[in-house]
């Protein structure tokens, strides 16, 4: 029996477990699972988005290193998909290694892409639990340290300063993540502006939203659209207000997000382009919302959505090279010594590598650097899927200063959109609705000339 992850959201389906809440009994293999059936965490199709097979013969592939008793533990600093799936790659390559996680947090295991369907899903934010850290801590010989914040890091002497104390290292990850973008408001309600990017944030969203059906969303790319789609979904009255002519302007051209924006205002979501949020003021049991351009509007709740920050503050004051993010080589070193970063907290090459799919191709390098053989990662073309059902969308953006232009075709099967180049190369693509099917076809040309994609 196989594992097999998805790559939008890193659900696991176990063919020995199958997955009974959707009729699909144990035993069952990937290939007899039924072609429409959609990953309960994402709501991804089955057609629409890959497997990746979860190898177990890694132990044999990668030598175990044998590490004196007495050496410092790796030392994780960070319980998302990244610092849980390093110390899983871990220990499919060496069973004795010591490994402690420290994490601010509660820990518990759960799919962040997941909080964005969650809504739709009449999800709590208890079921979005998929492990917890005793149970992880059990099934991986691991220690995790729960709600216990890293204060500093002495990278000269390899000990890091925590809420329980001091603690040495051999090697040390940064899995950190990324932190909410904060707008600067103004009025007596800022304050109260909610963003949703963990597992204790969605759990106050959904207080929060108790017994309220307005909401609005200051941001209108990737996530704001997801938030939008999952809310109105939800029977909730949205409107989205972003600084841009269109919806995710900075990943797809104007004709499709101006499609999504069509889709989702069918589901009774209001836009109010070219602008944004000046003041939040409360106002009885809700709030008013001035805008720059001088309109306002009445809401039940304010949901913040304009993007991330990766988390930099550890590395910048322990004297580590950053930029955006913690800059990496290839095999994922910072500038300290014995000192890695993956996940959103990571910049290689002047760029961020968002998402999860960066996550998975990284890992099996970084596991096996940490074990004494150094490996770079391979960052293949890396499409992404939007988590909107009222206009799925799979594209790969092309670089943000590339000249050329989008060409766009409407079929009765969706819409796509290629960018090409001043070269005449493809070097981008947006596909929605049944469309994203073609998805490598066009990965596999990316680079090729115009007269050859066709």
């Amino acid at each position: 029996m196989k594992k097999w992850l998805c790559i939008v959201c890193g659900l696991i389906y176990d063919e020995a477990k199958g997955w009974p809440a959707d009729g699909i009994a144990p035993g069952t293999p990937w290939e007899d699972v039924p072609d429409d059936w959609k990953c309960p965490d994402c709501l991804v199709g089955k057609a629409d988005f890959e497997m990746m097979e979860i190898r177990q013969d890694l132990k044999v592939e990668v030598p175990v290193i044998n590490i004196a008793a007495q050496q410092p533990p790796i030392v994780i600093i960070g319980t998302g998909y990244a610092g849980y799936g390093l110390a899983e790659a871990l220990r499919q390559r060496d069973v004795q290694t010591p490994i402690i996680i420290f994490t601010a947090d509660d820990g518990h295991h759960y799919s962040k892409p997941g909080l964005s369907t969650a809504l739709t899903r009449d999800k709590a934010a208890a079921e979005l639990v998929t492990e917890t850290p005793l149970a992880i801590e059990a099934r991986l010989n691991i220690r995790i340290h729960t709600r216990c914040p890293v204060y500093a890091i002495d990278a000269k002497n390899k000990i890091l300063s925590t809420a329980s104390g001091e603690q040495s290292y051999s090697k040390l990850v940064l899995a950190q993540g990324a932190a909410p973008i904060r707008l600067p408001l103004s009025g007596d309600g800022a304050d109260d502006v909610i963003s949703v990017n963990d597992l204790q944030d969605y759990r106050l969203f959904r207080e929060h939203l108790q017994g309220r059906r307005r909401v609005s969303i200051i941001g209108n790319g990737l996530i704001g659209c997801e938030f939008a789609n999952d809310l109105a979904n939800a029977g909730v009255e949205v409107d989205v207000i972003g600084l841009s002519a269109w919806s995710m302007d900075r990943l797809i051209p104007q004709a499709v997000g101006e499609q999504l924006q069509s889709r989702l205002q069918d589901k009774g979501v209001r836009w109010h382009l070219n602008t944004t949020v000046a003041t939040v003021d409360r106002e009885c049991e809700g709030y008013r919302l001035t805008l720059e351009n001088g309109e306002q509007i009445e809401t039940d709740l304010v949901l913040s959505a304009i993007g991330l920050k990766a988390r930099t503050e550890l590395a910048v004051a322990a004297g580590a090279e950053v930029n955006r993010g913690i800059k990496i080589n290839g095999g994922l070193r910072t500038s300290l010594p014995d000192v890695f970063a993956i996940g959103d907290c990571a910049e290689i090459n002047g760029q961020l590598l968002p998402y999860l799919a960066p996550i998975n191709a990284a890992l099996p390098a970084l596991a096996d650097g940490l074990l004494g053989r150094p490996t770079m990662a391979h960052y293949p073309l890396m499409p992404v899927i939007v988590k909107t059902p009222a206009c799925p969308l799979t594209l790969q953006a092309p670089a943000a200063d590339l000249d050329g232009d989008w060409q766009i075709e409407q079929t009765d099967r969706g819409t796509r959109a290629l960018f090409i180049d001043a070269q005449q190369q493809l070097q981008g693509f947006v596909l929605t609705d049944e469309l994203g099917s073609e998805r490598q076809y066009w990965l596999d040309r990316i680079g090729s000339p115009l007269e050859q994609v066709a």
